[in-house]
């Protein structure tokens, strides 16, 4: 009876240590996961970065540059960001080999463009060395960003014929947690729209030395072609809050891009908690 009683013991014992590093192992997984998914990941953009600069100069009347940085691929936050990228600044798809999806996109966008310009010119044609087409889209983590966020600064600086080119800049604000990306009714409460709109025109007038609408629009030309609204081009900063209106937004394009920052201690009674 004493030695069954030692035997008992002992895979007791044997049993509970299995157990213990089982568990032990388990919850290190968790820990791990958690911060793959960004729970606790701090520093996963610096921790994770990577990036690609290709260019597209074999046709003399096309040149096209991308320059992106992007994630590898380290859980669910970096696969969202990745993708969002890639659908809204790249390819128009979600797709979280941000490398592929770049590499891909300059080759779709060269076969496209070439295909356009031999529509258009030919050879012969005096004004042929002058028709030069170029597109450059580039896209950039910002250090300026709120402590909850990832901030993604993005612009598109074409000239695909015409009097003039056109310059885009873009902002794309993820959610440090999730990696989710943040629109205005994520971000403000938009049953007071109507009130932050009112705080952004008060600015806009401050900004430009203006008391009226009327003499913002003689003096500016701002307002000339819409008014002010809950853009989805926004940058949530350390600081401020600061709202981008592009070209031919809100102002024709002489006007350039519109930028209205809006600081802290005058917004956040209008965002959501």
């Amino acid at each position: 009876m004493k030695k069954k009683h030692i035997n008992a013991s002992l895979i007791f014992c044997l049993l509970s240590v299995i157990f213990l590093s089982s568990a032990c192992k388990w919850n290190k997984g968790r820990v791990e996961d958690g911060k793959k998914s960004g729970a606790e990941a701090k520093d996963i953009v610096s921790d994770n970065l990577d990036s690609l600069h290709v260019t597209d100069t074999s046709d003399s009347l096309l040149y096209i540059e991308y320059d992106f940085q992007y994630l590898k691929s380290n859980g669910m936050v970096c696969d969202s960001i990745n993708a969002s990228i890639t659908q809204n600044l790249v390819s128009g798809k979600r797709e979280t080999d941000a490398r592929k999806a770049i590499l891909n996109a300059l080759v779709d966008e060269s076969v496209r463009m070439k295909t356009e310009i031999a529509e258009y010119y030919e050879p012969e044609d005096e004004t042929y060395v002058d028709a030069r087409y170029s597109i450059r889209r580039t896209g950039h983590f910002h250090s300026d960003a709120a402590d909850t966020v990832i901030v993604y600064k993005a612009t598109i600086d074409m000239y695909t014929g015409g009097a003039h080119g056109s310059f885009t800049p873009l902002t794309l604000n993820f959610s440090r947690k999730t990696g989710h990306l943040l629109t205005p009714d994520d971000v403000f409460d938009m049953n007071r729209a109507n009130e932050i709109l009112a705080l952004m025109y008060a600015q806009l007038l401050k900004d430009k030395s203006c008391s009226t609408r009327e003499e913002l629009m003689e003096k500016t030309s701002l307002l000339t072609l819409g008014d002010l609204y809950l853009t989805p081009n926004f940058h949530l900063g350390k600081n401020a809050i600061t709202f981008c209106f592009g070209q031919y937004d809100i102002a024709p394009y002489s006007c350039g891009i519109t930028y209205i920052s809006l600081n802290y201690d005058t917004i956040s009674p209008f965002l959501k908690k």
